[in-house]
């Protein structure tokens, strides 16, 4: 911070006429507090080379906190038929339905934007904290983590047209609506 001092006692020319010469300019001061501004860009620079430096050694990339792989997608659009898979490592979001005899597999969540009726495994790497989310959820076999489930065959009832979430929890695989 840069701050000016004046003397307060000595007479100035508040009209912007040139001094008598025999009285002396205001005296000014400089006074400057904290770091120079060339001395907080050397010291960001440096810092900054070295992080590089730092992760060139240690190999490619660096790596990633438990489960931050949510915030990798691989977006499908269409329908996933039978006999068809999908596996990514990452979350997967799927524009369509996941038909009977299909299969998606990630180490992240899924999400389908349609409806799920095949085969569907979030957390693959062994992850209970993923998810599953669908706007029809009528899966044959899903799998969070190292839990499976299997929903009852046959049709499940018209009345639920809110979509839901698949979850794991204590051991157990919840469904809910999503609202």
């Amino acid at each position: 911070m840069i701050t000016f001092d004046q003397d307060p006692y000595k007479p100035s020319n508040a009209f912007g006429t040139a001094p008598e010469p025999e009285e002396e300019a205001p005296e000014v001061a400089l006074t400057q507090t904290g770091n120079r501004m060339e001395d907080i860009i050397e010291e960001a620079d440096l810092a900054n080379e070295a992080a590089q430096q730092a992760e060139q050694e240690e190999g490619d990339a660096m790596p990633l906190p438990p489960f931050s792989k949510e915030h990798m997608a691989y977006f499908y659009k269409g329908n996933l038929r039978s006999g068809m898979s999908l596996e990514y490592d990452g979350t997967i979001v799927i524009l369509g339905d996941v038909n009977p005899g299909a299969q998606v597999k990630a180490t992240g969540n899924i999400i389908v934007l349609g409806a799920l009726k095949g085969v569907a495994h979030a957390g693959s790497s062994g992850e209970p904290e993923a998810y599953v989310f669908a706007l029809n959820m009528n899966p044959v076999q899903l799998r969070i983590g190292d839990l499976i489930t299997r929903f009852p065959d046959g049709e499940r009832s018209k009345s639920l047209k809110n979509p839901e979430y698949a979850y794991a929890e204590d051991g157990v695989v919840y469904v809910s609506a999503f609202e």
